[in-house]
């Protein structure tokens, strides 16, 4: 194949895939930091977000943007579920563009970059943070300068070069570009709650849960960014709803209370919704008036399983009663716990039966449910790697079976996984629509 790689001046079109998504529409974060930092460079650069678009004509409508454009470099964001979609619309674009410099980045890059060194794909990016990015831009894709660089793959000589990912970060390098999030503002939403503009304030995560493989990311090192930053960018976001998309956000108790003082502090009015863990909200029940105050009205926990035994097994060192407390210590302080939960491949009859029970008992109004996912690069996945059932990559999204049933036929499983949103999201939109989903002391359903 012919090698594209020379010193040229770049026009930049970066894609975020669609996939099937039911209860959320975000904006491309991740995007929007590779767009601040080509808008800092002064190269030209637009964001094709297929969400934002219908599903039929897909191909098309890309191929007539790189054409309207002149577009000579497109940057593809891959997820797990969205592998076998990149390489195929790669070879598409290549066929048509045989000059077209096509990159996939993202976190299943990441994770798993070797899926991606095909014939069709040019420059596979896997780094922390994107010093690596800024230098081979500037230098127009000069081979000799990314042969100096880390955590890329691309190729010399008609050889693969695959270089060593380097070291952890702690922070960005420049400020999203926006302007995706706000042109796509009428379609974004998470169901049932409204609009949500996106934060990050950490990388990777603390803890070690089996089935996860953000542990993973940031060369498995956690590092929070300076809350100085965190605090300005939520400022100077131009929207009232605000997701914190850590893995989890509450973790360093002070820094949690300096964080909600300082927004208090600078008067900043908005709402916050962030992941936490079950331990933490459980043991820490001082700080939700604070965070309250603060604006915190969400509070994502993955409470994964309801008895101790199964919580073991996914290595998420929390317990039944750590899950029962958290729920509570939230309610209480009329914060909505959203609580996460895996189903896992063995589940029988009577755990779907007490799934529903623990909800009940608990009153937890908000749910999500997502299948057990070997997901490639995690601990489960060196696990049952040898279970899993041959499948496509759009099944890697949590609610495709990827692992056979043990206790009741794969009908019959899900089956009982569609009855169990059946029996909880229709009180969702009711609680919603009268105006009580944000009453965490009512147990009704209106």
């Amino acid at each position: 194949m012919k090698e594209i790689y020379q010193k040229k001046k770049l026009k930049v079109l970066l894609i975020r895939p669609k996939y099937t998504s039911l209860v959320a529409h975000l904006e491309p974060l991740g995007l929007e930091y590779l767009a601040g930092l080509a808008k800092e460079l002064g190269i030209e650069c637009e964001i094709h977000d297929e969400f934002d678009r219908p599903w039929t004509f897909r191909l098309e409508r890309m191929c007539n943007i790189i054409r309207k454009g002149g577009y000579n470099f497109v940057g593809l964001n891959a997820n797990a579920n969205t592998v076998d979609y990149i390489i195929k619309r790669a070879k598409q674009l290549k066929k048509r563009f045989p000059d077209l410099t096509i990159m996939v980045g993202g976190p299943e890059a990441e994770m798993n970059y070797p899926e991606f060194l095909t014939d069709d794909i040019d420059l596979v990016y896997y780094d922390n943070g994107l010093k690596t990015l800024k230098a081979i831009w500037e230098a127009g894709l000069d081979v000799n300068v990314m042969d100096e660089q880390t955590g890329i793959a691309f190729r010399k000589n008609g050889e693969w070069v695959v270089k060593e990912k380097g070291p952890s970060v702690d922070g960005f390098i420049n400020k999203p570009d926006r302007t995706a999030f706000y042109r796509g503002l009428k379609k974004n939403y998470i169901f049932m709650k409204g609009k949500y503009a996106l934060s990050k304030a950490s990388f990777s995560c603390p803890f070690s849960c089996s089935f996860c493989y953000c542990t993973k990311m940031n060369s498995g090192r956690y590092t929070e960014r300076n809350l100085e930053e965190v605090l300005n960018d939520i400022e100077e976001i131009k929207h009232d709803k605000i997701w914190f998309v850590d893995d989890t956000f509450f973790y360093h108790k002070e820094r949690v209370i300096q964080f909600c003082e300082e927004v208090i502090r600078r008067g900043i009015k908005k709402e916050f919704m962030a992941y936490a863990r079950a331990d933490f909200i459980a043991a820490n029940p001082d700080i939700l008036p604070l965070a309250y105050k603060a604006g915190f009205r969400d509070i994502l926990i993955g409470l994964e399983a309801i008895t101790d035994e199964q919580l073991d097994d996914y290595n998420k060192q929390t317990s039944r009663d750590d899950n029962i407390n958290a729920i509570k210590n939230l309610h209480d302080n009329n914060i909505v716990c959203n609580g996460l939960f895996v189903i896992n491949y063995t589940a029988t009859r009577k755990d779907f039966h007490n799934l529903m029970k623990f909800i009940k008992d608990n009153n937890l109004l908000w749910v999500v449910f997502g299948i057990f996912t070997p997901y490639k690069g995690t601990d489960a996945y060196d696990e049952y790697k040898d279970q899993v059932i041959g499948f496509k990559s759009w099944r890697l999204d949590g609610t495709h079976i990827t692992i056979k049933p043990t206790n009741m036929s794969s009908f019959e499983y899900m089956l009982r996984y569609y009855w169990i949103h059946v029996l909880t999201y229709p009180k969702i939109m009711v609680r919603t629509l009268f105006g009580t989903g944000y009453d965490t002391k009512r147990k009704g359903w209106f």
